[in-house]
């Protein structure tokens, strides 16, 4: 089966304030593989629709990390203290061509997000961050990914999240149901 040019994926997410990384951490260790350290800055632009009666726009991320940048943009839905996102992704080669053609559509850059920490999976979709947000303080971030084309069952991907809260000996009062924009004041 051939790669498609873009990704089309369902993540079912959910993130906790952390008091305690080295603890997290080596809980983690107990039942996730350590899959290295991650650097991201994060850039949100939007594209005004106000000239078609949507005063907001569209909004699409351009995601800088070591070699790669990758632009994505969401439909996000929220169910409680969960975050539910159909992601598009692709990745851009001449970043400096992309920002040309943005700016070209009069796209403006919102807001920047950095995030620095570590990054964990089980090998079956699951994936934990424990990251520095800049200016926001300590987060373990936990989602399960899926092809948008095979159902991800969300009331069991909700469930596999809780589990890893719990197993990291978080109390379900850390957890941060507002979108990193929103704490950003964005």
């Amino acid at each position: 089966m051939q790669n498609p040019e873009y990704s089309h994926n369902l993540e079912i997410e959910l993130k906790a304030r952390v008091q305690q990384r080295e603890e997290v951490e080596s809980r983690l260790s107990s039942f996730m593989h350590y899959i290295g350290p991650i650097n991201k800055l994060d850039e949100y632009w939007e594209v005004s629709n106000a000239g078609l009666g949507d005063f907001g726009g569209f909004r699409f991320r351009v995601r800088h990390e070591l070699a790669s940048t990758t632009i994505t943009f969401k439909e996000k839905t929220f169910d409680g203290d969960v975050e539910i996102n159909h992601e598009f992704e692709f990745s851009v080669n001449g970043e400096p061509a992309f920002k040309a053609f943005i700016e070209k559509m009069h796209a403006h850059l919102i807001y920047q997000k950095q995030k620095r920490g570590t990054r964990w999976e089980d090998g079956t979709g699951l994936v934990a961050e424990v990251v520095e947000v800049s200016s926001l303080g300590l987060f373990l971030e936990v989602e399960c990914i899926g092809d948008s084309r095979v159902t991800l069952q969300q009331e069991e991907a909700k469930s596999r999240l809780y589990r890893v809260i719990d197993q990291c000996g978080i109390s379900r009062s850390a957890l941060e149901p507002r979108p990193y924009s929103q704490l950003l004041g964005y």
